[in-house]
């Protein structure tokens, strides 16, 4: 398969600016008023104004529309709206949009009451505050999809939405980590005669204890799968998910499969064609460094990314 067909261009498109009826008169006074604000604030106010259209836009399930029943008087108490859980969470995001569009910078939701959520904020916060003046559209796109994340996950009509804004984070937060570093430099361009495309090749990244988050040295892993794919005219990937011993088979098998997949959407997000990447887990069947049972090892929490003709 030529390499045409194994990369696309990038899915990732500006979506519309809505005009924000609820503080503004009218989409010709937007400009006078973000006018005033940081191009971190103007940012915030494009992310979370769109994202407020996208929950009031989002269709109703089937299962709280006129059941008559208990849950149905629920739902209408606490939306203020005709059975649409997804209205309280459009209304606080227009909000948020409402005091970006004045200068004020609204902070990051609070996270879940989990270690990893909260870590995850701890780490969007640090990075927002050494990137949002140097590369305010980057910082405001990790924070709206943090936000995206936790308050759609309060509705359930936006639990898709909510998981693809969890998917989109690992991306945009990882942007902004990495856009106020040096770029590496070039390699100096080869004199030698060129050389066969190489064999299938096989990368390997690593994660922490019980995590499937993908760390900055991971992704120059795979920005090198992708350059070397292109390089070679490789059309197929195999991505592998492990785990250490630590914990129950059942348990690191479901772990291994979170591992593959979240590189999966990486290697997406970088150009690689979604049909063309095979993604499994082996769970702790597969260790790279031989271990007895429930015993942590890093170099077994890991996924191997291997590229085929």
């Amino acid at each position: 398969m030529h390499l045409a067909s194994c990369f696309r261009g990038s899915r990732l498109a500006s979506l519309t600016l809505v005009c924000a009826g609820l503080i503004l008169a009218g989409c010709a006074g937007d400009e006078d008023v973000i006018a005033s604000g940081s191009p971190f604030s103007q940012a915030l106010f494009r992310n979370y104004t769109d994202l407020a259209a996208q929950a009031d836009a989002a269709p109703i399930p089937e299962s709280l529309e006129n059941d008559g029943g208990f849950f149905s008087d629920l739902v209408g108490v606490f939306t203020g709206g005709p059975d649409n859980p997804a209205a309280p969470v459009a209304e606080a995001l227009r909000a948020k949009a409402d005091r970006a569009a004045i200068g004020e910078e609204p902070a990051p939701e609070p996270a879940p009451a989990d270690a990893t959520a909260q870590g995850l904020r701890a780490r969007l916060v640090r990075a927002i505050a050494q990137g949002k003046d140097g590369f305010p559209d980057q910082a405001a796109r990790a924070q709206a999809d943090f936000d995206c994340w936790v308050m759609d996950s309060r509705a359930a009509n936006l639990m898709s939405e909510a998981q693809a804004c969890r998917t989109a984070l690992n991306g945009s937060l990882l942007a902004l980590e990495n856009a106020g570093r040096p770029t590496p430099p070039r390699p100096a361009p080869v004199t030698t005669a060129p050389v066969a495309p190489p064999p299938p090749a096989d990368y390997t990244v690593y994660f922490d204890f019980d995590s499937w988050t993908l760390t900055a040295e991971d992704l120059a892993v795979l920005t090198n799968v992708i350059n070397t794919a292109r390089a070679g005219g490789q059309s197929r990937i195999t991505v592998v998910g492990h785990t250490d011993t630590s914990g129950s088979a059942a348990y690191n098998q479901n772990l291994s499969l979170h591992r593959a997949n979240v590189v999966v959407e990486a290697l997406v997000d970088m150009g690689a064609r979604r049909a063309a990447i095979e993604a499994s887990g082996v769970g702790e069947n597969d260790l790279a460094v031989q271990t007895g049972d429930d015993v942590k090892e890093a170099r077994n929490r890991r996924a191997v990314i291997n590229l085929q003709p």
